[in-house]
């Protein structure tokens, strides 16, 4: 090694520099479209509202400090790339170890965020985002080849950052240091996640000029619905055990369809949950606790529906998973419940334990158990489940125009709207007290 302080001679990029600059803008780009996805608040193209890539973008650890970690991502990224640059581009001996230090640094902190995130899409939220798992390949790889060809100092006494020593490489000593200091970055990262939890949904108070439009809003076309007031909900009592919505287009009877609390509550909340939507899953024990909690001053509305196209007619087919037997699950549930009411809680806290749902043919069984197998042929066939779920379908639409967004689970509270995951009962009380507005106290004191 030439440990002269002059400049090294000008040479042709690499191989190995071209492949990780590639990697790195594969996963600086694909880490772009996640944060403007996330900062409009849609949906990751071709992925459905049951997918994997859904579960993991609405999930909290898509957050760090309630910022999207794709943001940051693309900056770390395109640091990297950048080092790289100055790596070529400085030639003396003091600025190219410069420019290694960033280079270990922030491939350090790639390859152990990547590790982080993945661990969480494996271990935690049990679902996988292919968008996210593009990105954090390639910058697992681009940075695995830059840390494979750091040039190791050759003399012992090369200093890493005292200047004018004209000796070349990075000394061995140092490169630990350095692998500290990007593995102190990751810490920062997982305890910002860990420490602050991002709240996912959507949340809307329609009140206002709107709640004059009604339900003509409902039937506008899709271009027209852009420049329209949206619909509020109105949910209220119109006589006892009947809630309406949408000023009278949806007509809820308590008796009619399944509910926790007492359906004689003062205060009704209506919930859509979809058997496959993972987040409709934790919301169901919180739903739970919450029905515990504020005993008779609530009811509680929870009206299974799709988000398959194969039985919802407002989901585009582009975006729903046909083999998720999502459609499947929610006439099930309502075969139970109409079928045997007093069933159908042990089924539904059966069926929403875990992670995902248990396979179809077992949730049969369940249901078989319960009501008979004859019993449940007989209400599976009736035409009142189908009927039911297209309703249930078309208040998720209504909720869709109303807040701008199909996310799942929905809660409807008075004129307001949330949609997407709630992450605990604390959550939920802080929207019913808001929203509600009627000061609800636990244990209906």
């Amino acid at each position: 090694m030439n440990n002269s302080d002059a400049p090294a001679p000008a040479a042709r990029t690499p191989a190995w520099l071209k492949w990780a600059r590639v990697l790195m803008l594969i996963a600086a780009s694909g880490a772009a479209y996640l944060a403007w996805v996330a900062i409009h608040n849609g949906p990751a193209a071709g992925c459905g509202p049951t997918s994997g890539c859904s579960a993991v973008l609405q999930s909290r650890w898509a957050y760090w400090l309630n910022i999207p970690v794709s943001a940051p991502a693309v900056l770390v990224y395109l640091a990297l790339f950048g080092a790289t640059i100055l790596l070529q581009k400085n030639t003396m001996p003091d600025e190219q170890r410069g420019s290694w230090a960033a280079i270990i640094i922030l491939s350090v902190v790639i390859a152990g965020s990547a590790f982080w995130f993945v661990s969480l899409q494996v271990f935690v939220i049990q679902s996988f985002c292919k968008y996210c798992l593009t990105a954090h390949v390639c910058g697992i790889a681009a940075a695995l080849i830059c840390l494979f060809h750091i040039p190791y100092a050759t003399d012992p006494d090369t200093p890493m950052w005292t200047p004018g020593s004209g000796k070349r490489g990075v000394p061995r000593r140092a490169v630990l240091s350095l692998v500290v200091i990007g593995l102190a970055g990751v810490a920062v990262l997982a305890a910002g996640q860990l420490l602050v939890q991002k709240e996912r949904n959507v949340v809307k108070d329609l009140r206002g000029p709107a709640a004059a439009a009604g339900t003509n809003q409902l039937l506008l076309s899709a271009s027209a619905l852009a420049d329209a007031e949206p619909p509020t909900p109105n949910a209220h009592l119109i006589a006892p055990r009947t809630l309406s919505l949408y000023s009278n287009q949806f007509v809820i009877k308590f008796n009619d369809v399944p509910m926790m609390g007492s359906p004689d509550a003062p205060n009704v909340i209506v919930c859509l949950l979809d058997y496959t939507c993972v987040h409709c899953r934790a919301l169901h024990a919180v739903l739970t606790q919450a029905s515990q909690q504020y005993s008779n001053q609530l009811g509680i509305v929870c009206l299974p529906m799709s988000l398959s196209a194969q039985c919802n007619p407002y989901i585009p087919k582009a975006n729903s998973l046909a083999a998720s037997n999502s459609c499947a699950y929610a006439r099930l549930g309502l075969a139970v419940w109409h079928a045997k009411p007093q069933a159908h809680r042990e089924f539904d806290d059966w069926l929403f334990t875990g992670v995902r749902p248990p396979p179809l043919d077992q949730a049969m069984a369940k249901a078989a158990q319960l009501l008979g197998a004859s019993q449940l042929q007989a209400a599976l066939a009736d035409p009142w489940v189908g009927r039911q779920l297209l309703t249930d379908c078309k208040i998720h639409r209504a909720n869709w125009v109303a807040v701008d967004s199909a996310a799942m689970p929905q809660i409807v509270m008075g004129d307001a709207v949330s949609s997407g995951p709630i992450n605990s009962l604390d959550h939920l009380q802080t929207l019913i007290g808001r929203y509600l507005g009627v000061g609800l106290t636990r244990n209906g004191r």
